[in-house]
């Protein structure tokens, strides 16, 4: 009886295995893709956790409490712990900083902070992302060597945006990159233009009651890049990213002043700015298990002596580890009626 229940269970991952073959070579076939570029990992729930430290620094010159015009207001925390989780066409990310991490104990103001993101492929190629970040308490900083100054508890900045991106080479795989959703098999290259756009709201919550002081400040940023990105497969299980990202963009801005109630609105000059981004990516990808480190550089240059913008430069790092799971019948079932009525 036993080597009978061992036989079924051979026989029944045989014909999951089967049924998963099957699957990759519509996918592939469907999208004009090499299979041996690429293999996918959408029958698989994928879940990761990353340390970052993604934290934005901001330039306020309509807050200048400095001698300097740029005026630095900087959140205190300085590393980031961030929930992942990927399944067929969708990506969702929880991000917070803890205070069990010793690096964000260290701190004079009272900086909270939140992100949370949603990733999803229109199509093989078309990708769409779009986030939510809430950042409050800040630690203003000297602009020479940035020793802080004085805090600033009720200083707040919502971020809402996203990213629209093409992916031009069927046989490169972002998602063995980004998500760990697929694993790249054959070393490929790929042009990928895209366009980003990010409202930010500033809120002082601050205001001087007797006379007129800045309350408010709403920027928004349109942003075209060209970029171009590369994996390159080392060996079986290791693999390495590299891109760079040039581009162009606008930024438009407007500032609400408050003197007894009344609110008086004032446009600020409109602004082109250069950007450029950089990212590279060093990872280990099994079957099941992943890991790695990212590091990211963005460099935006502004004049930032008319505008009030987030900072001009800024790099990130992080640490990350995942593994694939396998695909619960419900969750699988949801999904998928996403899927045909999406045309996914």
């Amino acid at each position: 009886m036993r080597y009978l229940f061992m036989l079924l269970l051979v026989i029944g991952n045989g014909f999951l295995l089967a049924q998963n073959r099957v699957g990759e070579i519509n996918h592939a076939e469907h999208y004009n893709y090499k299979l041996d570029y690429r293999v996918n990992y959408f029958d698989k729930m994928i879940f990761k956790v990353d340390v970052n430290t993604d934290i934005d620094n901001f330039y306020i010159p309509k807050l200048n409490y400095t001698n300097d015009r740029r005026s630095i207001f900087s959140p205190d925390e300085q590393l980031k712990l961030r929930f992942s989780f990927d399944y067929k066409f969708l990506g969702i990310s929880y991000s917070f900083s803890p205070d069990f991490i010793p690096e964000n104990n260290y701190k004079k103001a009272d900086t909270k902070t939140l992100d949370l993101s949603f990733k999803f492929f229109y199509s093989d190629r078309l990708r769409q992302e779009v986030i939510f970040k809430q950042v409050k308490g800040f630690t203003l900083k000297n602009p020479d060597d940035l020793s802080p100054i004085d805090v600033f508890n009720d200083l707040q900045i919502n971020t809402l945006g996203g990213k629209t991106f093409y992916i031009m080479n069927n046989n490169f795989s972002y998602r063995a990159y980004e998500s760990q959703t697929e694993r790249q098999l054959k070393s490929a290259g790929t042009f990928m233009p895209s366009l980003s756009y990010y409202l930010n709201n500033l809120y002082t919550n601050n205001p001087n009651h007797n006379i007129e002081s800045l309350s408010r400040i709403r920027s928004f940023d349109l942003r075209f890049q060209f970029g171009y990105m590369y994996n390159y497969v080392i060996n079986k299980t290791w693999f390495a990213t590299g891109g760079l990202h040039p581009g162009i963009g606008i930024n438009a801005s407007k500032s609400y002043y408050e003197n007894s109630g009344f609110t008086r609105e004032e446009n600020n000059p409109k602004v082109l700015h250069y950007n450029f981004d950089f990212n590279f990516s060093l990872g280990y990808n099994h079957e099941n298990f992943f890991s790695g480190i990212s590091a990211n550089y963005k460099n935006y240059q502004y004049d930032n002596s008319k505008i009030s913008d987030i900072m001009s430069t800024k790099f990130n790092a992080l640490l990350f580890i995942g593994y694939r799971f396998n695909e619960v019948k419900g969750v699988k079932k949801v999904f998928e009626t996403l899927e045909k009525k999406l045309h996914l």
